[in-house]
């Protein structure tokens, strides 16, 4: 992506973010970029194929590489996830470049608009969140293998709480308006699930 194209992009993710689909006009598009109605649809026949390049795009800036975490630890392994995350949530808070309040950002309407708009993203979504759990399980796993950590539960019951007080606490950070309390709030609650499954 370059020049316009690239400039498109960032200001109509920043409406994307703020608003649901539906809510963003074509109006309000074109106007945030300074460009004229010629000049955008010299680069995207319609909303639509705008939000589909900006879906791929978001996927991509947020995709998680779990290879690179370490394995020697579950309490590592967490730590990594938390500040990558975090380093991918500031590149796109750089990459939106002038978005005033993270807070208004509403993450959630953007990625069920996608399902809803295009059939395929359901299941890029699935198989991202079952690689996602997969990973936690194999540390888990592992974690327990060692004696690190010892429960009743099994490693994927274990992988899923995690995954999911990540997921709960996004959602409900960012319902009240304070997605930046985001690192501290999940790194207290997992802290807290892995002392109690500590050894």
């Amino acid at each position: 992506m370059h020049g316009s194209r690239e400039h498109i992009i960032k200001k109509a993710t920043a409406l994307f973010l703020q608003k649901s689909f539906k809510a963003v006009t074509m109006k309000e598009i074109v106007e945030s970029t300074g460009l004229s109605k010629g000049a955008f649809y010299h680069y995207f026949p319609s909303k639509e194929s705008l939000f589909f390049e900006i879906v791929e795009t978001y996927i991509r800036m947020l995709n998680i590489d779990f290879d690179k975490f370490s394995k020697n630890s579950l309490y590592e392994f967490y730590h990594n996830y938390i500040d990558s995350s975090y380093k991918k949530f500031m590149q796109l808070k750089e990459f939106l470049e002038d978005t005033n309040d993270e807070d208004d950002l509403t993450y959630i309407t953007l990625t069920f608009d996608a399902i809803n708009l295009f059939p395929g993203f359901k299941e890029q979504v699935r198989q991202l969140h079952n690689r996602e759990l997969s990973a936690w399980e194999n540390v888990i796993q592992l974690a327990m293998e060692r004696g690190e950590i010892k429960s009743s539960m099994s490693a994927m019951q274990i992988a899923k709480l995690f995954v999911y007080v990540s997921d709960g606490i996004g959602q409900r950070l960012i319902m009240q308006g304070q997605i930046k309390d985001l690192k501290d709030e999940l790194l207290a609650l997992w802290n807290g699930l892995y002392n109690d499954l500590k050894v």
